[in-house]
């Protein structure tokens, strides 16, 4: 893989953006599952969700490789939608999936004017294990104008929880969580942040 660019998904094409959101439900389907199996109705239902001017989008050339959402404590980078949910999940799924998603994205962010938030960090199947996501975030860290840096891991992914500690992010706290234990196969989300710039070791 060459280096990696960045952009905003407003800024791509409606063939990339497609990709970008085959990018979410891929690296998502086992926690949306449970609202419908079917990957196109997945993608009917989350068309709306992700805020396109508040998602990063890490190219190989003109190819989405992964994506990330940016929220602040004034707005968040995923907007789930009604008309979505019950048009492709049904009436029953469609509201149960909408209020237990609009209860856990719905909220601003108890964060204050300094910090980014990372959301909904998702790397192209075929692109993972190559540190596109490590790479990606720290980019981002370089670039945005913030002193300092959080996202969530779910308990049961070590995986990414490993990739964020190696760039520098260290647990803050634990948040148990109901909508885990329903939709999805966790119980936790952990709290990590790191600022901008670490402190050197040898000093």
């Amino acid at each position: 893989m060459t280096e990696i660019t960045m952009a905003k998904m407003s800024q791509l094409s409606e063939t990339q953006k497609e990709d970008v959101r085959k990018i979410f439900v891929s690296s998502y389907y086992k926690d949306m599952k449970t609202l419908h199996r079917d990957t196109d109705r997945l993608l009917g239902g989350f068309r709306r969700l992700l805020q396109e001017d508040l998602i990063r989008v890490a190219m190989d050339g003109e190819r989405p490789v992964a994506m990330v959402g940016c929220s602040t404590n004034q707005r968040r980078a995923m907007e789930v939608n009604k008309e979505d949910f019950l048009a492709n999940f049904g009436f029953l799924w469609g509201h149960v999936g909408y209020f237990s998603f609009r209860k856990e994205y719905g909220e601003p962010l108890d964060i204050d004017d300094d910090t980014l938030y990372f959301e909904c960090v998702a790397t192209n199947e075929a692109d993972r294990c190559q540190g596109v996501a490590g790479r990606m975030l720290l980019k981002l860290i370089e670039t945005e104008p913030y002193e300092t840096f959080a996202l969530d891991v779910v308990d049961s992914n070590g995986r990414a929880q490993s990739v964020y500690e190696r760039i520098g992010f260290r647990e803050v706290h634990r948040k148990k969580s109901w909508i885990g234990k329903i939709f999805m196969d966790y119980s936790e989300s952990i709290w990590m942040s790191r600022p901008k710039h670490l402190p050197n070791p040898s000093e």
